[in-house]
């Protein structure tokens, strides 16, 4: 084991509200019930960089406290700090999610989800672990009182890092340097400045003033800052004179100095556009190649606070139309006689069929690679998701909830299902819809929805594509009904003013929801062109999807999305938005660079996906799609051009025998073995970085299929089906199949590769993690038979203290049965079919084998269920067993399908190579 140090914190004087008690050697900080307000703040010093750490506690609650069972019932913040201690600005850190009151934050779970004989005490053992990214040398942690109904204490808090000393060599069980791996390393949207500047373009609202805000972080103690230079361009791209306000200089022109005193600089461009202007290019740059200055993107940008939905919703307009009557009344109050408004039948000359057409909408073409064509809507029948046909009411209210179900009521505040009445180009069908639309408009005042989850932004973002392919199919009939188009296309502005916040304040950056806003904000920028706002929403869209696409997709394969479902959504994406931008110049660079990423991304899909069609069910997965066919459907509408690319035609090609895919950037490590029969077999795990709040811990968790029978699963889920702690034990170690050392779950972290070894029709792997922190040194390793007629896995953990066990699971699909043969044996059983599980110890003692199926009690106890395809939990069998050893354990278990594969696994295990891989 290497040495762990243990940092202990200081309370700054500036932050700490709530005193500290000292309680013998314990350090205990009262935290009241002030919901968000109350809490205490610490400071960690001297932190190694681009280095995991893991935060750790105690947590004493009242003993009538009635939040239990609440996923976030306290609240822990970090901000990071530079050596000189100003505040770093990361888009993203692994292990925390960006939040509001905290740039970064993690949960603290509620009483419920502790050890049982946590509740004689009222405490329990929290462990967070995150990276520490560079340059920072410090961070405060703020313990922030949240869902709890009594004050909670904190007791003992300290950081520990592993110590590595000068010119060694990286210990084992270090994380690879994420700078290493573009895609984890928090810096990879910085840009590092030189004198060729860094160009952004925006577009701009006349006479509207643009805020532009941003970082900049110097690695040395001294800097003579930045500057930003500033083009204004015409509609032809001419540039216009700056006004008088603007240094000028010889050199660079119009510029805006940014001068650094500490090592990091946050600034805040305003720029009022002369008349004429359109857009405005940003080249960021330093006065002196020597500097050492990073602008830290992405930018957030903002309009006036006039034009704030906000301030316009506080003369509370009482429905869309008359929302856009404020904003056009804004717009002329401040506008000069050459941009006068008229009046708000404006809004009629915005609305034009064939502009409509063309609008780059992506709902209903990703709709249509997903899935094969379903109508939802037939006949006041509506069937969403996997839920069964319902009655639509002939005048709906918006609240309902026939099936109390968060999936369903988002896809139905979504409006998506509207579509399906327009197919057809009927009248009366398209009179139908937009008249249940309009419904649904004058229902809705805007912050004070009918339904909350209407305003989620992946309802926003949906609807918006919905109501765009709703306005042009309107206006295609004879009978216009201006009234009702007036405020479909009202309602479109107001929902492009919420996606437009959204994305200029970076709320939901590292995800796919992130791009399908951006990518409804540029449909409404292209349908509605004429729109003043337009332009300036149109460059916010183009430049999240730049940046979002480059944060999420890397370009040798990798994904900071841990579901491979999602994966596949955001290459289908990619995909349909680069057919869409192939009339746009400007995008041209785009296209070409979002080309080689998805191309990468898409031979992984491929090569991930079993001989049945399905994608490792790993993070979040729905159940209602079949990921083969989704991948024809796509790559023969939007990807033809691909098929010249040698691998992925040799992927597409699906060889039979025997397959290998081990690769770190992908985070999978996979075989099959291919028949073109129902026997083929498949093995698959997942090493992918965990840092998301809503991630899965299930690193190292794999599926395990043999000559057809699917019989290890992984327990799935999906973020909008589930709620409470149904939700937290999808997400949790406990339901995937994983090893857990001394009760302590995996917490954010990642695995990598540390050895492959090529055997007789043979394959070992051995994979080293860092997910149960600091403390543990554990690795898994794999071998399979190149037929996967046996496998076996094997934990090994090594811990400093005296004694170490650990506690493995397999998750077994809802059709197999299992049963202990002996105390040394489980058979599992398919009709015909068996698996045998064999424990195997290698290092210290094997403590047994045991069943659980629906196992339900405390929140945090839950075991033994499968997610649901209509969300919830479903009971399935789930097999524990367990190993244990004084300061280190190793040991696993065999599964088999016939006497042959076990003698060959264990001839295998018993060979050299083998043990030192183990040992």
């Amino acid at each position: 084991m290497a040495d762990v140090r243990q940092i202990l914190p200081t309370a700054p004087e500036r932050d700490t509200e709530l005193g500290q008690e000292e309680s013998g050697r314990k350090r205990q900080h009262i935290v009241s019930n002030q919901n968000r307000w109350s809490r205490t703040v610490l400071e960690f010093r001297d932190l190694a960089a681009n280095s995991w750490c893991e935060l750790n506690f105690q947590i004493s609650w009242h003993p009538e406290e009635k939040s239990r069972t609440a996923h976030d019932f306290a609240m822990v913040g970090v901000n990071f700090l530079t050596e000189d201690g100003s505040s770093i600005d990361f888009a993203h850190v692994p292990g925390l999610t960006r939040a509001q009151l905290d740039p970064h934050s993690c949960n603290v779970a509620g009483p419920s989800y502790y050890e049982r004989g946590s509740d004689d005490m009222h405490t329990g053992k929290v462990h967070i672990t995150f990276l520490i990214p560079s340059p920072a040398k410090h961070a405060t942690v703020t313990f922030r009182s949240w869902r709890n109904s009594h004050p909670f204490t904190v007791i003992d808090p300290k950081l520990s890092q592993i110590i590595h000393a000068a010119g060694s060599e990286v210990h084992k069980n270090t994380a690879p340097d994420p700078s290493d791996s573009t895609i984890s390393d928090p810096r990879r949207s910085w840009f590092r400045l030189s004198t060729e500047p860094v160009w952004f373009r925006y577009g701009v609202v006349p006479i509207q003033t643009l805020f532009i805000r941003g970082q900049l972080v110097s690695e040395i103690a001294k800097s003579d800052g930045a500057l930003a230079r500033v083009i204004f361009r015409n509609r032809h791209g001419e540039i216009i004179a700056p006004p008088n306000d603007l240094p000028v200089s010889p050199v660079v022109g119009a510029y805006i100095d940014i001068p650094v005193h500490r090592q990091t600089r946050r600034f805040t461009i305003e720029l009022t556009p002369p008349d004429q202007t359109v857009a405005v290019d940003l080249g960021f740059q330093v006065w002196r190649d020597d500097s050492e200055i990073s602008l830290v993107a992405p930018l957030e940008t903002s309009l006036g606070d006039n034009l704030q939905l906000e301030s316009i919703l506080s003369d509370e307009p009482t429905d869309a139309p008359a929302f856009v009557k404020e904003v056009y009344r804004r717009l002329q109050a401040e506008s000069k006689p050459a941009h006068k408004f008229t009046d708000t039948s404006l809004i009629d000359e915005l609305i034009d069929r064939p502009t409509l057409l063309a609008a780059p909408t992506i709902h209903e073409k990703l709709l249509a690679v997903q899935q094969s064509p379903l109508a939802a809507f037939v006949q006041g029948q509506l069937t969403l998701g996997n839920f069964e046909a319902w009655s639509l009411p002939q005048t709906p209210d918006w609240t309902e909830d026939p099936y109390q179900s968060p999936a369903w009521r988002l896809e139905y505040q979504s409006l998506s299902w509207l579509l399906d009445l327009t197919k057809d180009h009927n009248p009366g069908a398209i009179q139908k819809a937009l008249d249940l639309a309009v419904s649904w408009s004058l229902a809705n005042a805007w912050g004070q929805p009918r339904d909350p989850l209407s305003a989620y932004p992946a309802s926003v973002a949906t609807r918006t594509d919905v109501l765009l392919r709703l306005l042009a199919a309107t206006s295609s009939t004879k009978k216009r009904h201006l009234e009702k188009t007036r405020i479909i296309a009202a309602e479109i502005i107001r929902h492009g003013f919420a996606l437009s916040e959204i994305l200029g304040q970076n709320i939901f950056l590292q995800s796919v929801l992130q791009i399908r806003i951006a990518c409804a904000l540029f449909a409404i920028s292209n349908g509605l062109p004429d729109f003043p706002l337009s332009t300036y929403w149109r460059s916010i869209a183009l430049n999240q999807l730049r940046i979002g696409f480059d944060q999420l997709l890397g370009s040798d394969g990798s994904s900071s999305e841990q579901s491979q479902y999602y994966r596949l959504e955001l290459i289908s994406l990619g995909m349909i938005l680069r057919q869409q931008l192939q009339e746009l110049p400007e995008c041209e660079e785009f296209r070409h660079r979002l080309g080689n990423r998805l191309k990468d991304n898409l031979k992984i899909a491929v090569a991930a996906t079993d001989p049945a069609g399905m994608l490792p069910p790993f993070g979040d997965t729905p159940h209602n799609h079949h990921h083969a066919s989704w991948l024809r459907r796509l790559i023969s509408e939007y990807g033809r051009h691909l098929l010249s690319d040698p691998e992925l035609s040799r992927e597409l090609s699906y060889p039979l025998g025997p397959k290998a895919l081990i690769s770190n950037p992908a985070g999978l490590l996979s075989f099959r073995y291919y028949l073109q029969k129902p026997n083929w077999s498949y093995f698959c795990a997942t090493i992918h970085e965990q840092r998301h709040e809503n991630g899965h811990s299930d690193c190292t968790s794999f599926v395990y299929t043999a000559r057809g029978v699917r019989w290890i699963t992984d327990s799935g889920g999906s973020g909008p089906h589930e709620a409470g702690p149904a939700r937290q034990y999808l997400l949790s170690s406990r339901a995937h199949n994983v090893a857990i050392p001394d009760t302590r779950e995996q917490s954010a972290g990642l695995g990598w590769i540390e050895a492959s070894i090529s055997l007789d029709e043979a394959h070992a792997v051995r994979i080293r993690t860092n997910v149960h922190g600091p403390t543990y040194d554990h690795a898994r390793t794999v071998l399979c038979l190149d037929n996967l007629d046996a496998v076996a896995v094997f934990d090994s953990f090594e811990s400093s203290q005296e004694a170490v066990s650990f506690e493995a699971f397999l998750h077994f699909e809802e059709n197999i049965a299992v049963a202990l043969a002996t105390a040394n044996l489980a058979i599992a059983f398919h009709k015909k079919d068996r698996l045998r599980i064999i424990p195997h110890p290698v290092v210290g003692q094997f403590t047994g084998l045991g069943i659980k199926n629906g196992h339900v009690g405390r929140a945090g106890a839950l075991q033994g269920h499968l997610s649901s395809r209509t969300g919830g939990l479903r009971p399935a069998n789930t097999l524990h067993y367990g190993f244990a050893g004084s300061s280190k354990v190793c040991g696993g278990v065999i599964l088999t399908i016939n006497e042959a594969g076990l003698r060959r696994i264990l001839d295998l295990v018993s060979t050299q190579p083998l043990q030192d891989l183990l040992r």
